[in-house]
């Protein structure tokens, strides 16, 4: 073992951003004549203590030329100047050759750093390096896909794709996502054909839409309660009547027992609202009744409870307000928090608004934990890329579509197949989109 106070050694400290380097620099200073005691990994603060960078301190001594003890322990490093190979990297090389060189330059350094011996500090300057090694890695494939779709948006076939895209008005995001998946899916050959690529592209939108299971009753006990809230003048309070339309229409369809639909509004702000819910209400032999507080929507429930023939669903129409008004949002929230209240809630908005507006509307009405979103008004639109755009990225399905002025028929279940076939410009084959998403539709 090394004793400075025999030798009249002094141990010594030299900082650096990696071992490797701290190692050069001895090398370079004292030759074979220095030992590494110890060293350890630490952050050092930056400015104003923001911007905290990595540092080694490596703890070493200088050896007295005419003495010398017996071997340094495990803990002791002695080793020859490193030789280091830079790793092999090229932007243009597949991503495949890129891992592989990475992966073998990792397996040499672990080598030379671990030997046949391994301790705490070998574990996390492992796992330091392979953190950033894999950071490397991505910043490359992301820097490939970026070159790759540089160099092919200039080919005939994409900037069509693009166009199509832009004219179906989905967001920026949406296009570079499907430019990426046209690189790594695609050779260059086969990018140039039309047919081909708008074929799989359109199979792609098909699968970013997400299909709520269609509502039905939890149990045969309890009344279903359904709920719609939304901005302003998004037509939540005709999608109620529809919903209570089509719920007695398929109770005849299937020859069952007609219903018991009890319908109520809680929008105190709307001029007329009450007095519209309750035109459809008697045209269906059907009451509304109208809630301005919780108290008041709790003794209704509880009242409902009490009659005769057993309440199956209960549609509740709501206000609605401007996406940014978070105080009224948020009393409506407190209004409909009713104790032991188990309910469906859907978020209504209308096809045609703007990408950035329908972010907003998905964000402040998050709190009422929406099961899924009914989109309106589809009849007023040629274009639904906005809306389709922002769900795949919100992560949120879809489950009822409104298209048209006729309560009977104008409430629908929404489908992927139904989207793709309003697609502008593109080539839809109707049997194949049919038979890949049917299944699906089935099942949802």
């Amino acid at each position: 073992m090394y004793n400075s106070e025999k030798i009249g050694a002094i141990p010594r400290v030299i900082e650096g951003s990696s071992l490797p380097e701290c190692q050069s620099a001895l090398w370079e200073k004292y030759g074979e004549s220095f030992h590494i005691l110890d060293w350890k990994t630490s952050l050092k603060p930056g400015i104003l203590g923001f911007f905290q960078k990595e540092v080694v301190t490596v703890n070493y001594i200088v050896e007295d030329k005419f003495e010398r003890f017996s071997t340094p322990t495990q803990n002791q490093l002695q080793m020859k100047k490193p030789s280091y190979s830079p790793v092999p990297v090229s932007v243009s090389s597949a991503r495949g050759g890129i891992v592989q060189d990475f992966t073998a330059s990792r397996d040499n350094l672990l080598k030379q750093q671990l030997g046949n011996n391994s301790s705490v500090t070998n574990v996390l300057q492992v796992a330091q390096l392979t953190k950033k090694l894999e950071k490397i890695d991505e910043k490359l494939e992301s820097l490939s896909l970026n070159q790759q779709s540089a160099t092919r948006e200039e080919s005939p076939v994409i900037k069509k794709i693009n166009e199509l895209l832009q004219a179906n008005e989905f967001s920026q995001s949406f296009i570079k996502r499907i430019n990426d998946r046209i690189c790594k899916e695609f050779t260059v050959e086969d990018s140039q054909d039309f047919e081909k690529v708008q074929a799989a592209v359109v199979d792609w939108i098909g699968e970013s839409i997400s299909i709520a299971p269609e509502f039905s009753k939890k149990n045969k006990k309890d009344p279903h309660v359904i709920i719609i809230v939304g901005p302003t003048g998004v037509g939540k309070t005709t999608t109620i009547a529809r919903m209570a339309v089509n719920l007695v229409r398929s109770a005849k369809q299937k020859k069952t027992e007609i219903p018991s639909i009890k319908m109520l509004t809680v929008d105190k702000w709307r001029l007329g609202a009450y007095e519209q819910l309750l035109h459809f209400a008697q045209a269906m032999n059907m009451s509304v009744d109208k809630a301005e507080s919780t108290e008041d929507l709790q003794e209704l429930l509880d009242s409902y409870k009490n009659e005769k023939k057993a309440v199956d669903y209960i549609l509740i129409d709501t206000s609605g307000y401007s996406p940014n008004d978070y105080e009224n949002i948020g009393k409506l929230r407190s209004l409909i928090d009713v104790k032991g209240l188990q309910s469906d809630i859907y978020l209504a908005m209308m096809a045609g608004s703007k990408a950035s507006d329908i972010e907003n509307i998905i964000r402040n009405y998050e709190s009422f934990d929406y099961r899924s979103v009914i989109i309106t008004k589809c009849d007023e639109t040629s274009a639904f890329g906005n809306v389709l755009s922002v769900l795949y990225e919100k992560n949120k399905p879809v489950s009822l579509i409104t298209d048209g002025q006729d309560v009977l028929h104008s409430l629908r279940k929404a489908s992927a197949e139904s989207f793709l076939m309003k697609l502008t410009g593109f080539q839809v084959n109707k049997e194949h989109i049919k038979e890949k998403f049917s299944s699906e539709n089935e099942n949802a």
